[in-house]
């Protein structure tokens, strides 16, 4: 990687190499939604357990759940509607995407329902 992060640019070639192994890992929904903020070291051994504990301890689980893998499976099935969704974990992290996307707006209309604070 030029930049001395490898996180992001990494997970994203992956995701497409495993892609129900590996999702891609963005700073902007990815560890915003499930770390509150987009900070990341650069230090490839804090990189790897931090896209370690994305994977093992949210997006898998997920992924493994009955309910989820049926509709997921229905999505796969109509490529042609949902072309975004290539993988069991494509889908979950574009969700992860929508609900931030959502929150964000939410936050947005709530500041501008309520005006500048004094």
């Amino acid at each position: 990687m030029a930049t001395g992060t490898s996180l992001v640019g990494n997970s994203k070639v992956l995701a497409h190499l495993p892609p129900n192994l590996v999702l891609p890992v963005d700073r902007e929904y990815t560890l915003t939604f499930l770390f509150g903020n987009k900070q990341i070291t650069n230090d490839l051994q804090w990189e790897w357990e931090k896209l370690r504990l994305v994977l093992q301890d949210f997006f898998h689980p997920l992924a493994q759940m009955t309910t989820f893998r049926a509709k997921a499976d229905e999505w796969l099935a109509c490529r042609d509607r949902f072309r975004w969704d290539t993988s069991h974990l494509k889908i979950l992290d574009n969700l992860v995407i929508g609900l931030e996307s959502l929150s964000r707006a939410a936050k947005e209309a709530a500041a501008k329902a309520t005006g500048p604070l004094a």
